[in-house]
């Protein structure tokens, strides 16, 4: 996948994004928040556990979770199936 192996899964109405990349050397999944211009365009990396124990009951951690569901049902590996899946591109 180009740029990098980022999904994005979630978006605000303010402009702030929630992305999930694959990192091909680790294996690992990070999941990045890119703060709206606004607010200073500040970019947070949380490993995907962290993640979902801070915001799993919030939208974006529902998000996170439809789009790992939605990952699996198209048959696409996951890091846990492969360490060097990806993620399809964005419809």
């Amino acid at each position: 996948m180009p740029h990098g192996g980022l999904k994005e899964f979630a978006a605000s109405s303010n402009g702030d994004k929630w992305l999930l990349e694959h990192d091909r050397i680790t294996g690992e999944h990070i999941v990045i928040h890119r703060a709206n211009t606004a607010s200073g365009g500040a970019e947070t990396r949380w490993s995907m556990p962290s993640f979902l124990e801070v915001a799993g009951d919030h939208p974006q951690g529902q998000a996170l979770r439809e789009a790992l569901l939605d990952i699996r049902l198209k048959g696409e590996p996951t890091s846990d199936e492969n360490p060097k899946a990806d993620f399809p591109e964005k419809e």
